[in-house]
C-alpha cells in the first residue's frame, strides 16, 4: 500500500490505450499468483483465534497476556516489512520482492509449528507478519501494474478477498487441527505462493524504471497476448515513468496546503478502522464465545464468522461504486456501534447472572459486526488511501498510512486484553463502539466522496477548498 498506488497510477495510461484484441488470461493468472501472498496474510492474522486457547493448555502454558503478545507480533512483524518492503520492491523488482518475502513466512510458520518456548513462538510469529506486510505492498502493488484498466479494479479487489478467506481458512483448519499442525498446514501456502511468484512474469513498470525497454516489451506482450498491440501502452508508460522520477517527493510536502487535507483524511480513516477494534475480535473470537457461555461451539462460531467475512466481502466489491465510499463508510461504523453496544450488554448481563437465555447474542452480534466492516471500513480506507493523493505524494503518503495502521493494530492487539482486565469485557466493548459512534460523526463532516470522479477532480476539489480558506 505505500507504493502500490503509486504504481497503479504509472500503470493507468492518460488516454486508455490498451488493445482492443488483448487477452485477459495472463492478466488473470498473473494477478492470482500474486493475490495468492493474500491467503497466507489472512492465515497470519486468523491464527490466534483457534490455537490461542489451546496454547494456554498446551506445554508451553502461556498466560493472557502472552497470548496476547503472540497475537500483537504479526502486525509489529507487519510494520516491518511494510518498511523494507518499499526499498526492496524499487530495488530488486515487485516480482522477486514478492518471492523473497514467501522465504521468512515458511521459516516462521515452520518455527512457530515446532516452538519449544515462547521466545521461538514469538520469533515465528514476527517472521509471519513480516511476510503479512510485505504482501500487502507487493502483491497489490504488481497486480495494478500488469492489468489493464477494465479489469484494474476485479483483480484488485481479489487482494483483499484471499486475505478474508486466509482468515476463514484458519478458522477451518484450526478446528480440526492443534495449534502446532494448523502452523505445519499454513507453511504449505508460502511454498505455493514462491513457486508461483517465480513462474509469473516481472511487472512491465518496473522493468521501464531499470531501463529495460526489451523486457518490458516482452512482459506486456505475454501479459496482453501475441495478437495485441502494445506499442502505445509501453510509450505511455514510459511518458509516466519518465514524470515520475521528475516528481519525486519527501514528507516536508504532505504537510503543504496542498496535501495537507487528504493526508490528515487518509490517517483518520486508518485510526477510525483500527479503533473499531477488529483486529481484538479476529484475534479472540473463540476466546469471546467461551467466555459468553454461548450455546453455539465457538469453534463453529469462529468458522461462521469468517465464513461472514469472506462474503461480505464481495458485497463490497459489487457496491462500493455503486453507492459510494462515504455511505458504505457511515453504514460500516454504524452498525458496528450498535453490535458493539449488544455485545457489551450481553457481557454486562452475563456477569450478573442474566443472560442465559441471550447465547445466541454473541453470534449474532460478531456475525454482523465484522459484515458491517467488511462492506465499509475494512476496504475503503486503502482504497480511498490510492483516490486521495496526488501521484507525485504518493508513494510517502502511503507508506506513512500503512505504517500508522500496523503500528495501531499492533497497540490494539496487545493492549485488547490488559483493557479487558480494566474495564470488563463490557467496558472494552463499549469502549470500542463510542470510537465508532465518534467515526460516524467525523465521516459526515469530514469524508469527501470520491466515487465517480477522477484523480484529477479530487485533487482540484482540495485545492479549491484549501484556496477559500485562505
Amino acid at each position: 500500500m505505500g507504493h502500490e498506488e503509486e504504481m497503479s497510477d504509472l500503470a493507468v495510461p492518460g488516454k486508455e490505450v490498451s488493445a482492443p484484441t488483448s487477452s485477459l488470461r495472463n492478466q488473470i493468472l498473473a494477478s492470482l499468483s500474486a493475490t495468492v501472498g493474500g491467503v497466507g496474510a489472512g492465515l497470519a492474522l486468523g491464527y490466534t483465534s483457534p490455537a490461542g486457547p489451546e496454547l494456554q493448555r498446551s506445554a508451553l502454558q502461556l498466560g493472557t497476556s502472552q497470548v496476547s503478545l503472540v497475537g500483537a507480533a504479526v502486525p509489529l512483524g507487519a510494520l516491518l516489512g511494510a518498511l523494507v518492503c518499499g526499498w526492496a520492491m524499487d530495488r530488486f523488482g515487485r516480482r522477486d520482492t514478492m518471492a523473497a518475502v514467501s522465504v521468512p513466512a515458511i521459516a516462521g510458520w515452520l518455527l512457530v509449528a515446532f516452538a519449544g518456548t515462547l521466545g521461538q513462538l514469538l520469533a515465528g510469529r514476527l517472521l509471519t507478519g513480516l511476510a503479512a506486510g510485505g504482501a500487502t505492498v507487493a502483491a497489490p502493488t504488481y497486480v495494478g501494474e500488469v492489468s489493464e484498466p477494465r479489469v484494474r479494479g476485479a483483480l484488485g479487489a481479489g487482494f483483499q478477498l484471499l486475505l478474508t478467506f486466509g482468515i476463514f481458512l484458519s478458522y477451518l483448519i484450526g478446528k480440526y487441527a492443534t495449534w502446532s499442525h494448523l502452523a505445519l498446514a499454513s507453511a504449505a501456502l508460502p511454498v505455493l505462493w514462491l513457486l508461483l511468484a517465480l513462474w509469473t512474469r516481472r511487472s512491465p513498470v518496473w522493468l521501464l524504471e531499470k531501463n529495460r525497454e526489451d523486457e518490458a516489451r516482452r512482459a506486456l506482450v505475454w501479459l496482453r497476448g501475441r495478437r495485441a498491440d502494445v506499442s502505445d501502452e509501453l510509450r505511455s508508460l514510459t511518458e509516466q515513468v519518465r514524470e515520475a522520477h521528475k516528481r519525486r517527493v519527501t514528507f516536508r510536502d504532505l504537510v503543504s496546503r496542498e496535501n495537507r487535507r487528504q493526508f490528515a483524511l487518509s490517517l483518520m480513516l486508518m485510526l477510525l478502522q483500527q479503533l473499531s477494534g477488529i483486529n481484538a475480535v479476529l484475534f479472540y473470537t473463540t476466546g469471546i464465545f467461551q467466555d459468553a457461555g454461548s450455546s453455539v461451539a465457538p469453534e463453529l462460531a469462529t468458522i461462521v464468522v469468517g465464513l461472514v467475512i469472506v462474503l461480505s466481502t464481495l458485497v463490497s466489491v459489487v457496491l462500493v461504486d455503486r453507492l459510494g465510499r462515504k455511505v458504505l463508510l457511515l453504514a460500516s461504523d454504524a452498525l458496528m456501534a450498535v453490535c458493539l453496544l449488544a455485545l457489551g450488554v450481553f457481557f454486562h448481563l452475563k456477569g450478573s447472572g442474566s443472560a442465559d437465555s441471550l447465547g445466541w447474542l454473541p453470534l449474532a452480534s460478531l456475525m454482523l459486526y465484522v459484515f458491517a466492516f467488511s462492506i465499509g471500513f475494512g476496504p475503503i480506507p486503502w482504497l480511498m488511501m490510492s483516490e486521495l493523493f496526488a501521484p507525485e505524494v504518493k508513494s510517502v503518503a502511503s507508506g506513512i498510512a500503512v505504517c500508522f495502521n500496523y503500528s495501531l493494530a499492533f497497540l490494539v492487539t496487545l493492549t485488547f486484553a490488559p483493557l479487558v482486565t480494566a474495564l470488563t469485557q463490557a467496558g472494552a466493548f463499549w469502549l470500542f463502539a463510542g470510537v465508532c459512534l465518534l467515526g460516524v460523526a467525523y465521516t459526515a463532516i469530514a469524508c469527501y466522496e470520491t466515487k465517480g470522479k477522477t484523480l484529477q477532480e479530487i485533487q482540484q476539489h482540495f485545492r479549491d477548498k484549501e484556496a477559500v480558506e485562505t
